[in-house]
C-alpha cells in the first residue's frame, strides 16, 4: 500500500498566520495507462469528451461528484452526459463507504476501448472531503490529458475590510479561504518558484518591508527594508528575486540572490519603472515603464540589458504576467476608461483582449496556462474571478458581499 500523506497544520507567527491545510491520503491501488492522451488540450479545434459521472453510496460520494464535476467541467474539456443516456466516452464511478474514516473507490473507464484508464482508493477523514475530491480529479485528469490538473492548487490575493488590507489563500475554486499574514497593509505579493514561499511588501513604522514568508514554516524574514516605495516581484527559478523600489527617488527596478540579500539596480531611467517579473526560465523580465510618456510593457534581459517595448496599442497597460511556457504575457489595459485583461505573445504580437464588463485588473495564469484568474468590480465589489485562458467560462470565486483583489496562482506543489 502506497501512502501519500499531507498534514494539516496550523502555524503561527506573533498576528494570526493559517497555512493552507495539508491531509493524510492513503492509496492501496493505482493502475493509470499513459498509452493513450485523449486529445490534444491546447489545440483550437479541441472536442470535448462526453464523459458520464456517477456516484453510489454515501452522501460523501455524492458531494465528491460533485466537486469533481465542478473541476472537470470548468476546463472545457470534458461535457457532461447523463449517466442512463448512451454516448459517453469516458465513465468515472465514485464509490464511498464511511466508517472511522473515508473510503473513496474511483474508477474511470474509456467506454470506446473498454479498458479502465483509471483505478484508485483514497481514505481520509471526512473533513476533508474537498481536499480529497480536488486530488481525485487531478488524478482522472492526468489519465485522460497526460498532463498535471490544477485543482490542488492555491490562489493567494488580498482581503480588503476595516481599512485593512492582508494577506489571504484560498483554493482554486474559492473555498477555504485562509489569512496568511494580519496586517494593517499588505500589497504586490508573488508566489516563489517552487510555492514555498511567499514575498510580499507591507508599510510599518514609515517604512516599505519586502517580506518572505516560509509557508511551512510560518517564519518570516526581512528581504529589503529602506525608505521609499518597495514593491516585490517575483522570485526566479534560480532564486533571484525582483522588486521595484524608490529609495533613490524615482521607482527603479532592482534584483538580488535572496540568500545574499545585495540589490543590484537594472534600470536608470528618467521614468517610474515597476512591476518586475522574472520570465519562466529566469532568463527576461518583464516591467512596467512610463519612460515613453504613458504606463507600457517592457521586456529586457535578466541583466537589464536588451530593453524592448511591446505594448503600443492603448495609453495605460500595466500589470503583466508571464504564461507558464513563457511565450505570452497577460495584462491589464485601459479601454474607454475601463481596464480590460489582454494576452499578447511575448514578441509583442497577436494581442487580444479577454474581458468586457467592468473594470479588470491583475491577471495571473495557473501553472498549466490554461486558466486565468484576475480581479473585477463588475458586480460592485471587486472580487477574484477564474476564467479560462481564452477568455472563456468568466466566474466569481471569492464572495459578492466581501471584496478581494490581486489574485497570484501557486506554482504546482514539487
Amino acid at each position: 500500500m502506497s501512502k501519500e500523506v499531507f498534514i494539516r497544520k496550523r502555524l503561527k507567527l506573533k498576528v494570526f498566520f493559517i497555512v493552507f491545510a495539508f491531509f493524510i491520503l492513503y492509496s492501496s491501488f493505482f493502475s493509470v495507462s499513459h498509452a493513450k492522451v485523449y486529445l490534444d488540450i491546447t489545440s483550437p479545434a479541441q472536442r470535448k469528451i462526453p464523459t458520464s459521472i456517477t456516484h453510489k453510496g454515501t452522501s460523501e460520494a455524492a458531494a465528491i461528484e460533485e466537486i469533481i464535476k465542478n473541476d472537470l467541467y470548468f476546463t472545457g474539456i470534458f461535457s457532461d452526459v447523463a449517466p442512463e443516456i448512451p454516448g459517453a466516452e469516458i465513465r468515472i464511478e465514485i464509490e464511498a463507504q464511511v466508517s472511522e474514516n473515508m473510503d473513496v473507490y474511483v474508477t474511470v473507464t474509456d467506454m470506446i476501448e473498454g479498458v479502465n484508464i483509471l483505478q484508485k482508493i483514497y481514505s481520509a477523514s471526512t473533513n476533508i472531503i474537498r481536499a480529497l475530491a480536488h486530488n481525485a480529479a487531478n488524478d482522472i485528469f492526468k489519465a485522460v490529458t497526460g498532463r498535471n490538473g490544477i485543482f490542488r492548487t492555491q490562489i493567494a490575493y488580498i482581503s480588503v475590510s476595516d481599512g485593512k488590507k492582508e494577506l489571504y489563500m484560498m483554493d482554486w475554486d474559492g473555498y477555504n479561504p485562509r489569512r496568511i499574514v494580519s496586517s494593517r497593509l499588505a500589497l504586490s505579493h508573488n508566489w516563489s518558484y517552487d510555492g514555498n514561499y511567499i514575498a510580499y511588501s507591507s508599510e510599518g513604522n514609515k517604512k516599505w518591508t519586502i517580506y518572505l514568508i516560509d509557508l511551512m514554516g510560518a517564519e518570516k524574514e526581512t528581504l529589503f527594508q529602506s525608505e521609499g516605495l518597495n514593491l516585490a516581484g517575483n522570485i526566479s527559478s534560480g532564486s533571484r528575486f525582483a522588486f521595484s523600489s524608490s529609495k533613490d527617488g524615482s521607482p527603479e527596478i532592482y534584483v538580488m540572490d535572496i540568500n545574499k540579500k545585495i540589490p543590484e539596480k537594472l534600470t536608470k531611467s528618467y521614468g517610474i519603472d515597476v512591476s518586475p517579473a522574472f520570465s519562466p526560465d529566469a532568463s527576461q523580465i518583464a516591467f512596467v515603464s512610463d519612460r515613453g510618456g504613458t504606463p507600457q510593457i517592457y521586456i529586457m534581459n535578466a541583466d537589464g540589458g536588451g530593453v524592448r517595448r511591446i505594448t503600443f496599442e492603448g495609453s495605460y497597460n500595466t500589470s503583466p504576467a508571464w504564461s507558464p511556457d513563457g511565450s505570452r504575457l497577460a495584462y491589464a489595459g485601459r479601454v474607454n476608461g475601463k481596464n480590460q485583461i489582454f494576452v499578447i505573445k511575448s514578441d509583442g504580437t497577436e494581442m487580444r483582449q479577454l474581458t468586457e464588463t467592468g473594470n479588470n485588473e491583475e491577471p495571473a495564469f495557473s501553472p498549466d496556462g490554461l486558466f486565468m484568474a484576475f480581479d473585477s468590480d463588475r458586480d460592485g465589489r471587486r472580487g477574484i474571478y477564474v476564467m479560462r485562458a481564452t477568455g472563456e467560462e468568466q466566474r466569481r470565486i471569492t464572495p459578492k458581499e466581501s471584496t478581494a483583489r490581486a489574485p497570484r496562482w501557486s506554482p504546482f506543489k514539487k
